[in-house]
């Protein structure tokens, strides 16, 4: 029975000791610390800073354009991030795209720069491409584009005009340019006398043109340009 006993307590003294170790070392492991204390609070960890771009609009869209008939579009580029950002190459992808930037460009948080696009088609149907934005050889943004090229059809504009009330009348000339006041090319090849009317067989579409009319008399002297009329061939 002694023995009993004996280990009994024996057992007891270790769970003892056992019990004042672990409360004097502490749950985390770490070191004593006097009751009552309160725990350190930790450093705080700053956020990581980032570089992004994005783009206003996010996509662009030319529609149908006739056959070797730029037209351009602009999007905006503005660096959303939180650090400066050097892009430092840009590409662009689909046949009759380009765009009008010079790279390297450096922007610093919300500063933007615009970026003209041209779509230019040289054969008819769809093109898909994109812009994209490079910074260190990693891609940033990336910008999608669509547009179609249409063949161009003929078409005809008749260009008709009020008489001129000169007695030494001999006839009158058309002129056309695609730029409103001209430059203008002369479409009729000899002077108009006998009608009020002209057709000219050469127009193609989704272009713009625009006509004036000058009187020619008897000794060879002409007139000042008519009042300009603008025609937009339609595209269908």
């Amino acid at each position: 029975m002694r023995i009993k006993t004996d280990s009994v307590i024996h057992i007891g003294v270790y769970l003892v000791l056992l019990t004042s170790l672990l409360s004097t070392i502490g749950c985390g492991g770490g070191g004593a610390q006097a009751a009552g204390s309160p725990s350190p609070s930790p450093s705080p960890t700053p956020a990581p800073s980032s570089a992004s771009l994005s783009a206003t609009p996010s996509s662009l869209g030319f529609g149908t354009q006739a056959l070797n008939t730029p037209t351009t579009q602009t999007v905006k580029i503005t660096n959303t991030g939180t650090v400066a950002l050097a892009i430092t190459q840009d590409t662009i992808v689909g046949s009759g795209f380009s765009a009008g930037v010079t790279t390297p460009i450096n922007l610093n948080p919300a500063q933007s720069v615009n970026v003209p696009v041209v779509f230019n088609p040289g054969s008819a149907g769809t093109v898909n491409g994109s812009l994209t934005m490079v910074s260190n050889g990693t891609t940033i943004l990336s910008v999608p584009l669509t547009g179609t090229g249409l063949a161009p059809l003929a078409h005809s504009v008749d260009v008709a005009w009020d008489p001129s009330s000169s007695a030494t009348l001999q006839g009158y000339n058309v002129y056309r340019s695609t730029v409103s006041g001209g430059p203008y090319t002369k479409l009729s090849p000899t002077l108009t006398t006998s009608t009020l009317l002209f057709t000219d067989t050469t127009p193609v579409s989704g272009k713009q043109y625009f006509y004036v009319v000058t009187a020619v008399d008897t000794n060879g002297a002409e007139s000042s340009a008519s009042v300009q009329v603008a025609v937009t061939i339609p595209v269908p």
